[in-house]
């Protein structure tokens, strides 16, 4: 029998204590790393790019004090999600949260992205627009979004919708466009049944129109009775002489209006300048657009509302100043 002698044992309980130390340090050391940065941003937006590696992603969480170790990272993404796959996007890091967590959501796409909701009302300018989008956001870019936005007048569609905080502009400007695309074509049947004088014409006059006709009336009967007044003053080549393009480019509302400002060299001031104006001066509504490619026929060429909102129609031009002097 073979005996093991004081030294043998020595080195055997060595061999062992170290192990044991290797182990506890390598224990502790994963615990340290899969642990939150000690400066972890709390209430951090990461963005995650299209196309983003393993490595690459684990670069941008370190950069942003996310994770303490792209190493643990990529193990937990592999240990937890079976592949090296991320699901990119932007991501809330609102509290402290272990590697193992943040391998867990985004292996798995968990955004944790509060949704806000946003109500855009008919007839609003993409300046308007901007200004809801600013207030109900935190750290929209209003600037960028106007400079997008304006680009597609009239064509933003009015709706509720659900945003989150890191919406961009670019976001919003194609949220609500691929919005207008979908909402116009569930009415493309009407839209082909309209009157032949207006379906003739070019969709975007008819939301140029449409766009005027939305700030001109709130109910469908004077909507329509008012687009076919200014369609038949187009046809006969009369400047349609109306407001609320000077609400768009003057920022100023009928009552605040001067003879001056009707005289301002301007494509928008149709006082001066006759057909249309260059762009829609706002984003109209389903409603208004419908209203405006089924205009009623009528005698009346003039139209006014009053203080109490109520329209008033005229055939002669001398009828109509007769009305502002009496309803005005």
């Amino acid at each position: 029998m073979l005996l093991l002698g004081p030294a043998h044992w020595y080195h055997r309980r060595s061999i062992w204590i170290a192990l044991i130390l290797v182990v506890l340090i390598a224990f502790c050391l994963g615990v340290f790393f899969c642990l939150a940065p000690s400066h972890f941003p709390s209430g951090k937006i990461v963005k995650i790019p299209s196309g983003s590696t393993l490595t690459e992603t684990a670069q941008i969480l370190h950069s942003h004090n996310i994770i303490r170790s792209e190493f643990f990272y990529k193990v937990a993404v592999v240990l937890i999600g079976g592949s090296k796959s991320i699901v990119m996007g932007d991501y809330a890091f609102n509290q402290p949260q272990s590697v193992l967590r943040v391998a867990y959501r985004t292996s798995n796409g968990i955004q944790d992205l509060a949704r806000i909701k946003v109500t855009i009302p008919e007839g609003l300018s993409s300046q308007e627009i901007s200004a809801i989008l600013v207030k109900a956001i935190p750290a929209f870019d209003g600037d960028s979004f106007r400079t997008q936005a304006k680009t597609y007048e009239g064509f933003l569609f009015p709706d509720t919708y659900y945003f989150t905080s890191a919406t961009t502009p670019d976001d919003a400007v194609s949220a609500m466009r691929a919005n207008f695309s979908h909402r116009v074509s569930s009415i493309q049947e009407s839209l082909n049944l309209a009157t032949t004088s207006v379906s003739s014409r070019k969709f975007s006059d008819i939301i140029t129109m449409a766009s005027i006709v939305e700030k001109e009336a709130t109910s469908s009967i004077d909507r329509r009775i008012i687009a076919g007044i200014l369609w038949k003053r187009l046809d006969a080549k009369m400047p349609l002489q109306v407001d609320p393009p000077f609400y768009y480019f003057l920022n100023k509302t009928s009552s605040q209006l001067t003879l001056n400002d009707l005289t301002v060299d301007s494509p928008y001031n149709l006082y001066v300048y006759s057909g249309l104006t260059p762009t829609p001066i706002d984003n109209p509504g389903l409603d208004a657009i419908l209203d405006t490619v089924s205009p009623t026929s009528s005698k009346f060429w003039f139209y006014l509302s009053d203080k109490n909102g109520v329209m008033h129609y005229a055939i002669t031009f001398d009828e109509h100043i007769a009305n502002k002097a009496h309803y005005l």
